[in-house]
């Protein structure tokens, strides 16, 4: 017998396949089946989705359905929304969530679709009153629930994801509502109007923390919005970052140095490696001296050993107030004393010094990543010592599209290590010199991301350049008089009109010449303001109206989606934005110019006026992002909690903080 879903005597031919029928023609005198109705929403709802599917994909943001996520616990709470999901809009309730903090997690929607009947709701049952099927049962329900989930959760049925966190952290997603056809078509554009698509439109300023315990690198993002291969993506908030730079070693297999007398010393001497930066030694032989105390044999002419086997030489053997001369009375045979010459020796069983050099293991001191401090060495001996070298190294710090931050890594060189290349799909947003040093750890970070120039600074450049470009013109022009030569050419009288040098001082000048140009000269008197004008004043006057519109019409709903829930608890930190800038100036001197720009009056040739300024020259202007950030304190308040809710920790950017009572 066909069922469908599930329920006997419930029939949909349109289950059993599609045969192209796209809408169901009632006749009369005929009778209505059931299966009809059931096929008649069938295709309603099968056209509806293929129109949405086209807009929407499952998992698309319809309205709300924020997640906040806290990065020590890994508590996510899930706000209350809309999301497309099968072919419609479903609502779904918040939820409170708890995820793990490694690796990649899917926060998503789950669909469960039960079949209520009149025994579940007793509300189905015929509410017609004074007919014979009054309170008897009809046709059942079907019931779409949806709920927050997990990967990994253990619930039942599908997950569609709508979230996804990487090791704690939420990955950025396109805010409500993201169609996925207009993306992909404002993305093309994007694409071919840029060249590639991928730009920051503002903020991601890369910073460097100080590392954490563990000897992680530790980067700050700050919030910021840009496009990766044509895909907005946003970050709402600062991100920290936690990067295992492990470095590329290079084996210096065998390195000699010189012992000096400060390395018999306890001071030590120190040792300063070919290759650094130095990551550790892993061995390290030094030539030390040492006396020991020997016993001779049992017969003459034995051989006795020495404690250590790597002897380099015998400096003395004694035994009371007699010296024993080598090669005459003993030899050194591999690390032992020898006898075997006919010279003088002890008596056998008794007791005599050694004093000999040998090479020993030794372990280095106060290590940096120069060298290391050796103590114990003979002067004039070699130290021998292998090491590793840690090789400098580019990496850069990249978004991909989907608001993930990717690490990739340059090819170590000792000298000139090159950045690596990065992909068209991603976005570079700085590159990271690797010294392996310290001390550069603050300047290690270049913020070279592709940014969007205003049209305001477009317009700015435009004008400089054309300023640049009359100034350039003008210098041609003066220098160009100033080289000719002071006197007639083909029979012209020259002048470039610097002063009054090639003027007929004889001959009344009616002209006057200032600035490089020869003009009348004007007559002027200087009239003060009178004594009773002892502040900016204007004339009277009197406003009008000329345009007035002070009607207008407007309706809007108070609350449109009917939400009555409590309004989460508030936090204000103040100040909430630090703005400063650090400048510094360096000033070559000031510039004294004396200009004539005064005017004669006809009839004498005198100068009536004369002016003198003083002008500062920029010589040059530079603009550098900070490399710290400044410590400041920072107040907050907190709010809007119910009676009774306690507090368990307060933490600001994964940093513990103190709270007091208002």
């Amino acid at each position: 017998m066909q069922t469908y879903r599930g329920i006997q005597n419930c029939y949909n031919r349109r289950a059993l396949g599609d045969k192209g029928y796209t809408e169901v023609l009632m006749r009369e005198g005929y009778g209505l089946q059931g299966s009809e109705i059931n096929e008649i929403q069938s295709i309603q709802a099968e056209a509806l989705r293929g129109v949405a599917d086209a807009l929407l994909h499952d998992g698309d943001i319809v309205a709300d359905a924020a997640v906040a996520l806290d990065s020590a616990t890994g508590t996510a709470r899930c706000a209350a929304g809309r999301i497309y999901l099968k072919g419609a809009v479903r609502v779904v309730p918040e939820a409170v969530l708890t995820v793990p903090l490694t690796g990649s997690v899917i926060i998503g929607v789950r669909l469960r679709e039960t079949v209520v009947s009149e025994l579940e709701d007793p509300a189905l049952l015929n509410p017609a009153q004074g007919c014979r099927a009054q309170g008897m049962p009809g046709a059942w329900r079907l019931r779409a629930e949806t709920r927050w989930g997990f990967s990994g959760d253990g619930e039942s049925g599908d997950l569609c994801p709508v979230y996804a966190v990487d090791n704690g952290e939420l990955r950025p997603k396109e805010a409500p509502p993201a169609f996925e056809s207009t993306s992909q078509s404002i993305a093309m554009y994007d694409r071919d109007s840029t060249g590639g698509g991928s730009y920051v439109v503002e903020g991601l300023a890369v910073r460097r923390a100080n590392d954490d315990a563990d000897g992680n690198q530790v980067y700050t993002v700050a919030e910021g919005r840009a496009r990766v291969n044509g895909y907005g993506v946003t970050l709402p908030t600062a991100r920290r970052l936690l990067y295992a730079a492990a470095p590329d070693l290079r084996f210096v297999d065998t390195e000699i140095h010189k012992a000096t007398a400060d390395a018999s010393t306890e001071a030590g001497q120190r040792i300063l490696v070919a290759h650094p930066p130095l990551k550790n030694v892993t061995e390290l032989r030094i030539t030390a001296q040492k006396t020991v105390t020997l016993t001779h044999g049992s017969y003459s002419g034995a051989a006795d050993s020495l404690p250590d086997t790597a002897v380099v030489d015998i400096l003395e053997v004694r035994q009371g107030d007699t010296v024993f001369e080598a090669d005459t009375d003993y030899v050194r045979t591999g690390d032992a004393v020898d006898w075997s010459p006919a010279g003088n020796e002890p008596a056998t069983g008794s007791s005599y010094a050694v004093t000999y050099t040998h090479m020993a293991a030794a372990a280095p001191e106060e290590q940096d990543e120069d060298g290391f401090t050796v103590r114990g060495a003979v002067e004039g001996t070699s130290v021998i010592l292998k090491y590793n070298q840690m090789l400098p190294r580019i990496d850069r710090l990249c978004l991909t599209g989907e608001g993930l931050f990717e690490w990739i890594r340059g090819v170590a060189a000792e000298r000139n290590a090159r950045a690596p290349a990065v992909p068209d799909a991603l976005l570079p947003l700085a590159r990271i010199r690797q010294t392996w040093r310290r001390a550069d750890a603050a300047d290690c970070v270049t913020v070279d991301a592709v940014r969007v120039v205003p049209f305001g600074e477009i317009a700015g450049i435009h004008e400089s350049i054309d300023q640049l470009w009359r100034e350039v013109a003008r210098n041609r022009l003066e220098m160009d008089a100033g080289t000719r030569e002071a006197g007639a050419r083909v029979g012209v009288q020259v002048d470039p009109l610097l002063d009054d040098s090639m003027r007929d001082m004889g001959a009344e000048n009616t002209a006057a010449v200032f600035d490089g140009i020869l003009t009348l000269p004007v007559a002027a008197t200087a009239h003060n303001l009178t004594a009773d004008v002892t502040a900016p004043s204007s004339t009277q006057y009197a406003p009008r109206v000329l345009l007035e519109q002070p009607y207008r019409t407007g309706s809007m709903r108070v609350n449109p989606y009917d939400a009555f829930e409590r309004m989460p608890a508030e936090a204000d930190i103040s100040p909430s934005v630090d703005h400063w800038v650090e400048r510094q100036v360096n000033l070559v001197g000031a510039t004294t110019r004396y200009l004539e720009t005064g005017h004669y009056v006809p009839g004498n040739s005198t100068l009536v006026s004369q002016s003198s300024a003083t002008s500062l020259n920029v010589l040059s202007s530079a603009a550098s992002e900070l490399a710290y950030l400044r410590e400041i304190d920072v107040a907050f308040t907190l709010r809007g909690f119910f009676p009774g809710e306690e507090l368990e920790s307060v933490t600001f950017d994964g940093i513990t903080v103190e709270t007091s009572e208002a």
